[in-house]
């Protein structure tokens, strides 16, 4: 006897979770093949939470776009709800990137299609939540579908803190700070999460993990990226600076949009801009004299402020077992970074710091500083480090307009 939740013939099981299980079903009214995720009778805690479940299921059942899973219908039958879904031959993205990185070129575009379709979701007032790799869906045209669209949300406000054990290293490690924190979550929190998969597919890891829940979400909240530059093969300064933009702690930092993240990311493939035009350095933009002569006369207040010594550079050494001396570089000196306004993001020799004010330990050396910060000009200087600390350096930032 065939198992049928409303006029759906069940053909067989796709998959399942906490929440429920996915099939495989036929719809007779049309003839087509449907995904149907019915939830689990235990979740359906009350007459409220199935009115609000069908009425958010409609809402997300009305948004249209290309790189998105529509939703054709949500109904109540066996004790449970059920929600229709377009069926689609492909597969998840984190069975796809498993073995192997991809080329610079398909990790690009395959993140432009999720920022696109993340954009447009949430100028409908849609959320998803849990964007993770298994959500989206690689078709055999290369085009992605995100899945599960806002159903986090609606199955279970709380199911983002209702980690299982064998999900420790996977939805907590897409998880923005707010999220961790139990703050309220927008589209940067989608971004963010989006920031995280193009770091892993970049440089074939997660920035952030740690062998159970606590250390993963203690890394999350404290802890800053490594620069995907200095991780596995990545040679491309502009798209390691937008994962590190995505990965801000403090959303008001990262990409506002879906459509900003976008094309910022088309831009990493044009080694002739910058991905962030807010960001470019001015030599890259048209200015008028009168602001050139003023970024200029600001830019030498700052190096003349920062009061940068030359020193000796003194490098203390050890033994190695064999009798050969090594030199092994210990920070001695300390450079702190203040910038006008605050809150701008700082790298060393590419890799990214923090952002003012911060503290930064040094090795004494030569070192290429840059703040950059939205709606400002990149400030980028070669600075010397001497012993003496702390080394101060206050960066006045131009703005665009």
């Amino acid at each position: 006897m065939k198992m049928i939740y409303g006029r759906y013939e069940i053909v067989k099981e796709l998959g399942h979770g906490t929440m429920g299980v996915v099939y495989q079903a036929h719809d007779p009214q049309i003839d087509r093949m449907v995904a149907l995720k019915v939830l689990r009778p235990d979740r359906v805690i009350s007459q409220d939470f199935v009115l609000r479940f069908l009425r958010e299921a409609k809402a997300i059942g009305r948004i249209s776009h290309p790189n998105i899973v529509t939703v054709y219908d949500v109904g109540q039958d066996h004790g449970t709800i059920y929600i229709a879904m377009e069926y689609l031959e492909g597969r998840p993205l984190n069975e796809v990137i498993k073995d192997k990185t991809p080329p610079l070129a398909e990790t690009v575009g395959i993140c432009v299609q999720v920022a696109e379709a993340l954009g447009y979701a949430h100028r409908q007032g849609i959320i998803h939540r849990d964007i993770k790799p298994s959500n989206i869906i690689l078709t055999p045209d290369r085009r992605i579908k995100l899945t599960d669209f806002g159903i986090a949300r609606i199955e279970d406000p709380d199911a983002a803190q209702q980690t299982q054990v064998g999900d420790i290293l996977g939805t907590p490690a897409y998880m923005a700070p707010e999220q961790v924190m139990g703050q309220k979550a927008d589209g940067r929190t989608d971004l963010y999460a989006l920031g995280v998969i193009t770091y892993e597919m970049a440089v074939g890891k997660r920035p952030f993990g740690g062998g159970n829940i606590a250390a993963i979400f203690r890394s999350i909240t404290h802890e800053q990226p490594q620069n995907p530059m200095n991780m596995g093969n990545l040679d491309n300064r502009a798209l390691a600076d937008l994962i590190l933009k995505s990965l801000s702690k403090d959303p008001a930092y990262r990409f506002q949009t879906g459509e900003a993240m976008a094309t910022a990311l088309k831009r990493c493939l044009d080694t002739s801009a910058h991905p962030f035009p807010e960001l470019a350095m001015s030599r890259q933009r048209t200015r008028s004299p009168k602001k050139s002569r003023m970024a200029i006369a600001i830019f030498g207040l700052c190096l003349a402020g920062a009061i940068i010594g030359y020193t000796m550079i003194r490098k203390p050494t050890v033994e190695s077992t064999h009798g050969d001396t090594a030199v092994v570089p210990v920070p001695s000196s300390l450079l702190n970074v203040t910038s006008t306004p605050g809150g701008a993001h700082v790298f060393v020799d590419s890799i990214y710091k923090g952002t003012t004010p911060v503290d930064i330990p040094l090795v004494p050396g030569r070192y290429e500083v840059r703040l950059n910060m939205p709606d400002y000009y990149e400030w980028e200087a070669q600075l010397e480090i001497g012993e003496e600390q702390p080394r101060p350096l206050n960066v006045r930032l131009v703005s665009i307009d």
